[in-house]
């Protein structure tokens, strides 16, 4: 299989049709369709069924196809990046995938002074749910992911690097009802509705788990999404509860103005482990090991991590 095969594959899958493939990637149609019979009696099998008008739609063969040939493109990227910044890394392109509870602006700090002291860098930063970052991560997107984790012992062909953990928090509305109390208990959240991540139904089991535990009736109601904009503005309608990171919460009320306030209560709760994962198998190309290691030690800066992860102190965001 050729690279340009797969890569016009992959556009005919994107774009749904022989035609707008074309288009893009400026060839005839009559070209990317050759290409596609090529490639389709390379494997003996046929990967698009095509309807009228250069509609195609995928057999069970082109789905099959479609991590493959992703992670081999991928690994061709991979292989001319390395060979461009093996000058000291003064070249050459980076792509990470960064946790929608990791702490954002330590990413930020990191890639600044290399913005300065290394101008022939690129960097493509990619945000996500830790969980989809990790699959994406397996295919070759990433040269590697800063996403926190709640493993207890890491999945086997990936280096897990740990950096700090953190706990999360439970909060609401300022206008909630429960903002009235000066302590709760876990009772007192009984009959309150819970937004949770579409992408990670364990937070749900959590919830869950967690009331039943304590011999109380669990949530019934559940929202799950991984529209963080559209979950918050249920929130702030509506008594919904979220259990989220508290440097999750501090990002959107800086970025959006969200009134949101962190409860008093210690459960239900998930300790996070911020992590930066790669896999064991594909060796950090020079450019990227710079990134990781200013990543690293922007976290070693106990005042960095403290000033962007504590708070229990102020509940109020």
């Amino acid at each position: 299989m050729e690279l340009k095969q797969l890569e016009r594959f992959l556009t005919v899958v994107e774009t749904g049709s022989l035609a707008e493939a074309a288009r893009q990637l400026k060839l005839t149609q009559q070209g990317i369709s050759a290409s596609i019979q090529a490639l389709e009696a390379e494997l003996s099998v046929r990967l698009l069924d095509r309807q009228p008008g250069g509609v195609t739609k995928l057999t069970t063969y082109g789905r099959a196809l479609i991590p493959h040939a992703k992670a081999q493109i991928a690994a061709d990227k991979r292989a001319k990046t390395t060979l461009l910044s093996i000058a000291e890394a003064y070249t050459g392109t980076v792509t990470i995938g960064v946790g929608e509870t990791f702490a954002g602006d330590l990413i930020a700090e990191a890639i600044s002074p290399l913005l300065i002291e290394r101008p022939g860098l690129s960097f493509n930063i990619v945000e996500g749910y830790s969980e989809r970052l990790i699959d994406r991560l397996n295919v070759g997107e990433f040269d590697f992911i800063a996403a926190s984790h709640s493993y207890v012992s890491p999945p086997e062909g990936q280096v897990f690097y740990e950096l700090y953990q953190t706990n999360d928090v439970i909060s609401c509305s300022s206008s909630h009802p429960l903002t009235q109390k000066q302590s709760l208990q876990l009772e007192d959240l009984v009959g309150y509705p819970w937004l949770v991540p579409y992408s990670r139904p364990s937070d749900k089991d959590t919830i869950i788990e967690t009331f039943a535990a304590a011999g109380l009736p669990a949530p019934t109601q559940f929202v799950g999404t991984d529209a963080y904009r559209i979950g918050t503005k249920l929130m702030l309608d509506h008594p919904f509860l979220m259990m989220t990171s508290p440097i999750l919460l501090k990002t959107a009320k800086s970025a959006e103005h969200f009134d949101v306030r962190i409860l008093p209560i210690n459960e239900p709760t998930v300790t996070r482990n911020a992590s930066l994962i790669h896999p064991i198998d594909r060796p950090l190309t020079p450019a990227a090991t710079l990134l990781f290691e200013e990543i690293v030690r922007m976290a070693g800066q106990s005042e960095f991590l403290q000033a962007r992860i504590a708070h229990n102190e102020d509940p109020v965001l």
